[in-house]
């Protein structure tokens, strides 16, 4: 089944001033085994966080890349990109997450319920939530592979204000803002084609 890898990374000055630098990074996973599609941006909040989303054919596929031959080359092309290492989750989505990897804005929302009982009620409000909002697309739920109790959503919107419109005063996200913590981040993603 696949699975999605979720990246953010501090970036360096460089790659604020020239996104392309990461091309070659790009490509270099594009060939690497098992990869399927990635996709880029830089985090609206801060201006200075990218995503790097990478879905992979399996969990594994991911986790071996530090045994090929070349993955040193990988290193080495990141480095100019980056101001420090990336913080991963993977994600096995329940449907394909690319309409809101390929929407103008993904929202990325993090649930960590605060009562671990309440685990299956928040996920099955994070997914109830998005049929009630209007302007959204191809919303996608998963739990990442590194913590049970770590629920994820992805939602393309038209933009971070769509977002904010659709949930502001609404009950069900005041709800799970009770019974979860919540980070809820927003970034424009480009998809990588490699040539």
């Amino acid at each position: 089944m696949p699975i999605v890898e979720i990246a953010t990374v501090p970036a360096s000055q460089a790659y604020i001033d020239n996104p392309d630098i990461l091309k070659p990074t790009l490509d270099w996973i594009a060939k690497a085994p098992g990869f399927i599609k990635q996709w880029t941006g830089l985090r609206v909040e801060d201006g200075k966080t990218v995503y790097h989303i990478i879905e992979w054919e399996t969990y594994e596929h991911h986790k071996n890349l530090p045994s090929l031959p070349n993955f040193q080359e990988l290193i080495d092309l990141s480095k100019p990109c980056f101001a420090s290492a990336p913080t991963i989750f993977h994600v096995p989505f329940e449907v394909p997450a690319d309409d809101a990897f390929d929407a103008p804005v993904t929202e990325f929302c993090f649930a960590k319920p605060k009562n671990a009982e309440q685990k299956s009620e928040v996920g099955d409000l994070m997914v109830s939530l998005t049929k009630t909002f209007n302007g959204c697309h191809g919303p996608a739920f998963g739990i990442t592979r590194e913590d049970a109790n770590h629920l994820c959503i992805v939602i393309g919107w038209d933009s971070v204000k769509a977002h904010v419109d659709a949930v502001t005063r609404h009950e069900g996200v005041a709800k799970l803002a009770c019974l979860a913590d919540l980070e809820v981040l927003h970034a424009p993603l480009k998809k990588h084609v490699t040539a």
